[in-house]
């Protein structure tokens, strides 16, 4: 079983588990409040139910967005977490507005029982806890919709305390007690779904997580030997995950092979150290690294003006014609750095003619590379047999 269909099973056992409770909870406090005459009692059943309705969607949600990247989503599903999340809390503000309606409308005068406290004491008992194990579960698979719907959970309850204190005060006299509770659980329920489309919202539209986290990953990148400065460092959301973008710097003379060892072990050491990253991209800048940024023109930099690699090796082979016996070219290491090309030559001892003269052939070979005006320093790297003690 991979990853996500582990977080897939545990999204969908919490959500039926809720689900079950809030069902039992939210028929309870209807039928107490219908004989009650308690609006703000009825209201709490509606929340209550409200809660089965939306863990009906967190179910199927979850379901969906744990499904791997395909070739049209190459991201993955994790947005239909998103996208439920805002619709969610729409449908919340719905009911919030509904309630606050009928709480002012309704001309009934609520009558005080001891099986609505019962009721009411049974959810704010039940629905923490439920809270408490949606919440943890949210946490551990780093599921937003998982978490939004446990503070559903734990919306639910505060209500049935606001709910409670008004029947307290009608007991005591106070009818109006109960129309305000109902008023204060439309204002929670209200507060709570424009919280949730806000930050759905904004991971929508890609805006960068917390700022402090990203200051964090920059650290456990710059902890690594030889990896320098990350910088340029983009972060997008999704459904409490993070994909991530960014640069580091690394020896200027990192081979490729080297900087791409270097580029993945930033990777996993992020992922490792925040579990809540899931992907990175690294981008490999030389030590010193290239300040020139396309114009607005869209000017090609004084960098990119240098020849590319297939250009540099046609040059090298018409210019060390005469050396090609024992140069490798096509071996051949081009650094580009800030301001300079360097080329290092791989040549091999072993294929130099009996009588030849290492010291002078070097020298030659430094002098027919001279026509090349864009190579700034010039190494030729001798490879010796094991067995030979020169």
């Amino acid at each position: 079983m991979t990853k996500l269909q582990q977080e897939q099973a545990i999204a969908k056992r919490v959500t039926l588990m809720g689900a079950i409770w809030d069902a039992i909870l939210g028929a309870t406090k209807i039928v107490a409040g219908y004989f009650s005459q308690s609006q703000a009692l009825i209201a709490d059943g509606i929340h209550s139910l409200s809660d089965l309705i939306t863990d009906v969607f967190v179910y199927f949600a979850s379901s969906n967005a744990r499904q791997g990247p395909d070739e049209k989503h190459p991201y993955g599903h994790l947005r239909f977490e998103t996208v439920t999340t805002v619709f969610l809390g729409m449908v919340l503000v719905a009911v919030a507005v509904g309630i606050a309606y009928e709480s002012l409308d309704n001309q009934k005068e609520a009558q005080f029982t001891w099986y609505g406290m019962a009721a009411l004491l049974a959810t704010i008992g039940i629905k923490e806890a439920i809270f408490h194990y949606t919440k943890k579960a949210g946490e551990e698979i780093s599921s937003k919709l998982l978490i939004a719907n446990a503070w559903h959970s734990r919306s639910d309850a505060l209500s049935s305390v606001a709910v409670l204190v008004g029947l307290i005060g009608v007991y005591f006299g106070y009818g109006w007690a109960d129309m305000l509770a109902s008023i204060v659980v439309a204002l929670l329920i209200g507060k709570m779904a424009l919280s949730m489309i806000w930050e759905s919202l904004s991971e929508l539209v890609d805006s960068a997580p917390d700022p402090k986290l990203i200051a964090k990953i920059k650290e456990t990148a710059d902890s690594l030997k030889n990896v320098m400065a990350p910088h340029d460092v983009r972060a997008r959301s999704m459904a409490g995950k993070i994909y991530l973008d960014m640069h580091i710097h690394v020896p200027s003379h990192a081979s490729v092979s080297e900087g791409h060892f270097l580029g993945e072990l930033v990777s996993y050491t992020i992922r490792k150290a925040h579990p809540q990253v899931v992907d990175v991209l690294v981008h490999i800048d030389p030590e010193e690294d290239f300040d020139e940024v396309l114009s607005t023109e869209g000017a090609k930099p004084e960098y990119l003006k240098r020849p590319a690699r297939h250009q540099v090796l046609a040059d090298l082979r018409f210019l060390l014609r005469q050396h090609t016996a024992y140069l490798n070219i096509d071996q051949t290491r081009l650094h580009y750095l800030a301001d300079s090309l360097d080329i290092e030559l791989v040549a091999d001892s072993s294929k130099l003619p009996e009588d030849a003269n290492l010291q002078k052939v070097t020298q030659a070979i430094y002098l027919d590379i001279q026509a090349a005006p864009y190579a700034k320093k010039v190494d030729v790297l001798w490879s010796f047999p094991k067995n030979d003690t020169n």
